[in-house]
């Protein structure tokens, strides 16, 4: 679904996706988990928009015909409730990762879906992330706690189908030829603005031009 309709629908648009930051505990209420858990493969290409492509296999993605020593990653994707907010909103992340959360759900013989838990990242790299997990503590015994198990008939939940389900080769190529495109508009910019530039290629066979300007991605 490419179109958004209504005012709350609008504003909500970038309010979907939760982010951790380094050093910034979040206490979340997993919606997601155990047998919930789905996990797709997904490329990461910067010059594509979107710039994560949901892999429809190997053998029929444009991407990995492209780029075969490129293999997607596996990601899991995971709805969370975010108490701060009061909105469900969803999590991805790598296998690894799950596997350290898992740890020390099991550790603490906490359930993330019955009761809130504190989820930390360390690291801001790609290989130097790493995610722990704590239960989430009262202010006093002797107090309610601060926060509140939701009811989720009063709160609107996030549709996971369309982040779980592959692109299509047909869209995957559509993202491919843009960029390209982009790419080729953006050298013919430069190689105008360049006379030096303009005159070495002025001798180039006509088949090598073609060529140079017919890839399907700028790599």
């Amino acid at each position: 679904m490419t179109t958004i309709k209504g005012l709350d629908a609008i504003l909500k648009v970038g309010n979907t996706f939760l982010t951790f930051k380094d050093k910034k505990p979040l206490t979340l209420l997993f919606i997601d988990w155990y047998e919930n858990l789905v996990g797709i493969r997904e490329h990461y290409e910067p010059t594509l928009k979107p710039k994560y492509i949901r892999c429809p296999g190997t053998d029929a993605c444009p991407l990995c015909h492209v780029n075969p020593g490129k293999y997607p990653n596996l990601k899991i994707k995971l709805r969370v409730y975010d108490p701060l907010d009061n909105k469900i909103k969803l999590v991805s992340l790598a296998k690894t990762h799950i596997q350290k959360l898992h740890t020390d759900f099991n550790l603490y013989v906490i359930d993330p879906t019955k009761d809130f838990v504190t989820i930390s990242r360390s690291g801001t790299g790609a290989n130097d992330t790493t995610y722990s997990a704590k239960p989430y503590h009262y202010t006093s015994v002797d107090e309610e706690p601060i926060l509140k198990k939701p009811d989720f008939n009063e709160i609107e939940m996030l549709d996971i189908s369309t982040y779980i389900t592959s692109h299509s080769p047909d869209e995957i190529q559509e993202f491919m030829n843009a960029a390209s495109t982009i790419y080729n508009l953006q050298q013919a910019q430069f190689q105008c603005s360049s006379p030096t530039l303009s005159l070495t290629t002025e001798g180039f066979d006509e088949k090598e031009q073609l060529r140079t300007t017919n890839h399907k991605l700028p790599f």
